[in-house]
C-alpha cells in the first residue's frame, strides 16, 4: 500500500499502534489500550494517552502511560518535560517514551533524574520503522576429546583379552542383552553431550549404565568395570549470529532489548572457525555476550558420525 504524502497514514502505520502491539506482547497479563483517555488532576481537564498499560498487582491497581513520537529528529528535553508533566498530572505509577529516532543526551539526562523511561521500536516486519542489520553477540565454544579406556577385573577366574578391547569386546549386562562395544557407547555419550565437557582431564567415567558382563575369554560371563578417560581441550570464538525475526523494545538508558520471543540466522560452524574472531586462553569479548554456544567435536566410526553436536 503506498503512503500518501497529503492524507494521515493508515491506523496500522500509526507508531502507536505498532507500540500497544508490542506492549501486548512484552506484558501478557496486563490491560494495553490503544489511544485512551485519563483525568488530570491538576490540569483538570482530559489528558490524551498513546498508549495504556494497566495491571493488578494483589490489592492494587497500578497503570502506566506511554506516548509515542514519530519525530524526524531525536526528542530533546522540551519533549521530555512535557511528558513529565502529563505523568505528574495522571499520576500515572510509571512514565515511558518511546521515539523512533531516539533522544538527545541531554533529554536521557533529564528523563533519567525523573525516573521516565526512554525507549525505541525494534521489529524486523515490514513497515516504515522496519529495524535491519540486527545482530546477537555470541560466545562459540567448541570441545574436542582424545579418549582413553580402561578395565578392571576383581572376578576369581581366569582373563583375557585383546589389545583392542574398547573395539572388539562385546559388553552385555547381567541377563545376557547386548550393550555394544566401550568404544561405540563411549563416543554415543560424548557425541550426545553425556560425558562431562569442561577442559581438563576426567578419570575413570563409567561407559555404561549398568553393571558391564564381558567374556573371559574362556566361555564364561563376569562383571567388570569399564571406564574412560577424556582430556578435554577448547577452542573460543567471537562474533554475532544475525536476527531474522524479533519483536521489543530498545531500552535508551540502557541499551538493552526488551522482547520476549526471537529467531536467528543458522550458525554455520565452517564460518564460525574462518570468520568470527578466535580467543586467546584469558581473552575477553570486546562486546557483552548475548549468548554462549558450546559445540562437540563429535567422533565418527566408519562414516556414521559426522559433525557437531
Amino acid at each position: 500500500m503506498p503512503e500518501s504524502t497529503d492524507k494521515q497514514p493508515p491506523e496500522w502505520l500509526q507508531l502507536e499502534t505498532l507500540i500497544a502491539e508490542i506492549q501486548k506482547q512484552l506484558a501478557p497479563g496486563a490491560n494495553v489500550t490503544h489511544n485512551a483517555t485519563l483525568p488530570g488532576y491538576d490540569s483538570e481537564t482530559t489528558r490524551q494517552i498513546d498508549v495504556l498499560v494497566e495491571q493488578s498487582v494483589g490489592q492494587f491497581s497500578m497503570f502506566i502511560v506511554i506516548d509515542c513520537k514519530d519525530y524526524k529528529v531525536p526528542v530533546n528535553v522540551k519533549g521530555v518535560e512535557e511528558f513529565i508533566g502529563l505523568v505528574k498530572d495522571v499520576r500515572a505509577h510509571q512514565g515511558c517514551l518511546v521515539s523512533a529516532k531516539g533522544f538527545t543526551p541531554s533529554a536521557k539526562k533529564v528523563a533519567r533524574r525523573a525516573n521516565i523511561a526512554l525507549y525505541s521500536p525494534v521489529d524486523t516486519a515490514s513497515h516504515k520503522w522496519q529495524t535491519r542489520g540486527l545482530a546477537l553477540p555470541v560466545l562459540c565454544e567448541f570441545r574436542s576429546a582424545a579418549i582413553a579406556f580402561g578395565i578392571r577385573v576383581s572376578a576369581p577366574v581366569p582373563f583375557r583379552m585383546s589389545q583392542d578391547f574398547m573395539q572388539s569386546l562385546v559388553v552385555c549386562d547381567e541377563y545376557g542383552n547386548k550393550l555394544g562395544t566401550c568404544l561405540d557407547t563411549a563416543l554415543d555419550r560424548w557425541n550426545s553431550g553425556k560425558f562431562p565437557v569442561e577442559e581438563g582431564t576426567h578419570d575413570e567415567l563409567a561407559i555404561f549404565s549398568v553393571v558391564p558382563y564381558v567374556d573371559n575369554g574362556y566361555g564364561t560371563q563376569i562383571a567388570v568395570e569399564l571406564y574412560a578417560t577424556l582430556i578435554i581441550k577448547g577452542r573460543r570464538y567471537f562474533g554475532y549470529l544475525p536476527l531474522q525475526d524479533i519483536r521489543g523494545l530498545r531500552d535508551e538508558h540502557t541499551g538493552a532489548v526488551h522482547t520476549n520471543a526471537f529467531k536467528t540466522g543458522v550458525l554455520d560452524t565452517v564460518v564460525v572457525e574462518n570468520q568470527w574472531q578466535r580467543l586467546k586462553d584469558g581473552e575477553v569479548p570486546s562486546k557483552p555476550v548475548a549468548i554462549t554456544i558450546m559445540g562437540l567435536d563429535c567422533w565418527e566410526i566408519d562414516g556414521r558420525r559426522t559433525g557437531r553436536g
